[in-house]
């Protein structure tokens, strides 16, 4: 899964204190071309298990979420469905 956010301050944020609660490594990432609509390139990507953790622990934490995407293979190529 990926969750977009405003910057590679907040994804670093967000990954530390997701990892700390719910267990799953968390990785900053650069935002796949395909969802990037401008800003900020830098995402988090966490397993698509941590769906509702991740929502609670960044509202918890006061970390503004843009989008949330969860990644599939659809006839070979890669796919992203919006989740929020």
């Amino acid at each position: 899964m990926y969750i977009l956010v405003g910057s590679v301050t907040t994804a670093t944020r967000l990954k530390k204190v997701a990892e700390k609660i719910i267990g799953f490594p968390a990785y900053v990432v650069h935002t796949p071309s395909a969802l990037n609509q401008g800003g900020c390139s830098y995402s988090v990507r966490v397993d698509d298990r941590a769906l509702n953790e991740i929502r609670k622990i960044a509202g918890d934490n006061e970390i503004p979420i843009r989008r949330i995407y969860i990644e599939r293979t659809v006839n070979g190529e890669r796919v992203y469905d919006v989740v929020s």
